[in-house]
């Protein structure tokens, strides 16, 4: 039995080769979290570890800073208790299996050294495979997203013993004494991205990749499976799975690499992408409004795109383009492409529809990230895989989408439970392109104050503001806040919540603070504290006005030691801003 502990966050890992469960564990304050569970891969001299002689181990302390140019903070602190397990095949060939023990959470991966191809099979039909998984005690609650290709499905409640089927990463249990957010770092086109595996019955949770064959070349690192362990603030909080990945290839500081919020017309009026003259209106609007960028969606008419793209620019507005993968997979026309939208001046590319999580899907990720690097061009994925802290890597690459998000408006309503689940769940793990505060839908139940709270409960680097010009000017509290909030931060705190309930989360950028509440159910009374502030402060309230279907905006004076005390409307929610000293 090995084990390896981190004091700072009271979690330890106990790790048992030498049984035939294999298996490892978690605790955290002296209680188990993760019960035994599975560690184990396929390579080509056998089964990792039955057929392995352990060598010896290798502890240390990890000390690294990962900088970001998006996310919950730019700067991110990494210290860690790392455990490296070296073990020999009989034929020679070597493997590590490492082990890293943070202040909040755990990540364990494979390295396997020697040459030749890995080969892996999803769904094991007697072929090799990662057999990886955690496992939750028997009583333990979970919040699941069913499993498809485009990661955009509802944020449910589950039983863990009853969560029966597959699930999209990440995933979302509470043990009765601790929360813990199962995930994976470091996906890339050397491997597959991986979904959440049970059966009726049983609460291990394992890493299920596609049904496809995945080829690695040797030696190789798995990606990382990972557990964020804590209260529900240090879920909401944790920045652990960009933390593991590092390894900045695209300086987050370059003046080229700026987050920023977006108007788009398609949400509005689909039709409307080709109309140069509605483009120009919505460049207006962003830069009166003080945005950084306008989005020309699909069916852009390349006649029309350096004309605004110069029109653009006249009004410090950067302009980015819509395109769909295959536009862009062939290596010569996606150079062809890159090299034209370059010339013409383009700030960045949303791309669209890959719809799959394998592995040859995940090379033409890695081949747009180092192409778009290389000519200064940010991008935004569409239609994509869950991220797996990759924008730590490639910082230019600065949102996905991988969510059920404001689109879906167009063909029904979304609960707001779905919204404050994917605040303890999908947006944890890196931006998440929803394209908040959709005001002028009729498929909505949520009060307009929850739906302007969004533009701060939910991070994206390109933060897509889905409504028109006229229905923003037409709520003027709303157009206040939304040329005040930023896209990137310095901070994060998470106040309370619970998911499916509640969200209070509170940002800074810079010396300014700004805080975004949502709730699911009826009215009430919400008492939030507000532990970041060491004097007092003034500031604007901006929360839900009769029926939830207006924003009253108000001037309040808030402090440590004091709780701030609003009354939210149905399915409502607020916002805060307090300006700089």
């Amino acid at each position: 039995m090995h084990r390896i502990e981190r004091e700072d966050g009271g979690i330890a890992v106990s790790v048992d080769f030498s049984t035939p469960e294999r298996a490892l564990s978690i605790e955290r304050d002296g209680q188990r979290v993760v019960t035994p569970s599975p560690v184990g891969i396929s390579t080509p001299d056998g089964e990792f570890p039955e057929d392995y002689e352990f060598v010896g181990r290798d502890s240390s302390t990890v000390t690294e800073t990962v900088r970001t140019s998006r996310g919950k903070r730019r700067v991110h602190d990494h210290r860690a208790e790392s455990a490296e397990f070296a073990f020999e095949s009989s034929d020679g060939r070597t493997l590590v299996f490492e082990v890293r023990v943070a202040d909040d959470g755990v990540g364990y991966r494979y390295r396997i050294g020697g040459d030749g191809r890995l080969s892996l099979f999803g769904s094991r039909p007697g072929l090799g495979a990662d057999d990886s998984g955690f496992r939750v005690p028997a009583e333990s609650l979970g919040w699941l997203f069913e499993y498809g290709v485009d990661h955009e499905s509802v944020g449910r409640h589950y039983s863990a013993h009853r969560a029966d089927g597959e699930f999209s990463m990440p995933g979302l249990f509470y043990t009765g004494e601790c929360w813990v957010l199962v995930a994976e770092a470091g996906v890339d086109g050397t491997y597959a991205a991986s979904s959440l595996s049970s059966d009726e019955a049983s609460t291990l949770f394992e890493y299920r990749m596609p049904r496809t064959m995945v080829h690695a070349r040797l030696p190789t690192s798995t990606p990382w499976r990972v557990a964020i362990v804590g209260d529900i603030e240090t879920i909401g909080s944790s920045s652990l799975v960009p933390q593991l990945v590092g390894d900045a290839r695209v300086d987050p500081g370059a003046d080229w690499v700026e987050p920023g919020r977006v108007a788009w017309s398609w949400w509005s009026d689909g039709s409307s992408t080709a109309d140069a003259q509605v483009q120009r209106e919505y460049i207006d609007y962003a830069s009166e409004r003080g945005w950084e960028y306008v989005l020309i969606d699909a069916d852009w008419d390349a006649a029309d795109v350096p004309g605004l793209v110069d029109y653009a620019d006249e009004r410090d507005v950067g302009i980015f383009l819509w395109a769909h993968w295959t536009d862009l997979h062939r290596s010569d026309e996606r150079e062809r492409r890159l090299d034209r939208w370059d010339d013409w001046g383009v700030a960045g590319i949303k791309v669209d529809f890959m719809d799959s999580d394998d592995q040859g899907r995940h090379q033409f990720y890695d081949e747009i990230a180092e192409s778009t690097a290389e000519r200064e061009l940010l991008v935004n994925f569409h239609g994509s895989v869950v991220p797996t802290g990759l924008s730590s890597r490639w910082t230019h690459v600065l949102s996905y989408e991988g969510v059920m998000g404001a689109e879906h408006y167009h063909a029904k309503a979304l609960p707001p439970e779905h919204n404050v689940v994917l605040a303890f769940t999908r947006n944890v793990v890196g931006p998440m392109d929803y394209t908040p505060v959709a005001l002028s839908t009729d498929n909505r139940v949520t009060s307009d104050s929850h739906e302007l709270a969004l533009s701060v409960v939910f991070e994206s680097g390109l933060q897509h503001f889905a409504d028109s010009p006229e229905t923003y000017a037409g709520r003027p509290n709303a157009e206040w806040f939304l040329e005040r909030v930023p896209a990137a931060w310095d901070e994060t705190t998470v106040l309370s919540g619970w998911p499916g309930s509640c969200a209070s989360i509170a940002r800074r950028r810079d010396d300014e603070y700004f805080v975004g509440t949502i709730c699911a159910g009826e009215a009430r009374t919400l008492d939030v504290s507000l532990p970041f502030l060491d004097e007092p402060r003034d500031g604007t309230l901006l929360r839900d006005g009769a029926n939830g279907d207006s924003i009253v905006r108000e001037r309040i004076t808030v402090g440590p030691g004091a709780d701030l005390t609003v009354s939210v409307a149905r399915h409502g929610g607020f916002s805060v801003y307090l300006p700089g000293e």
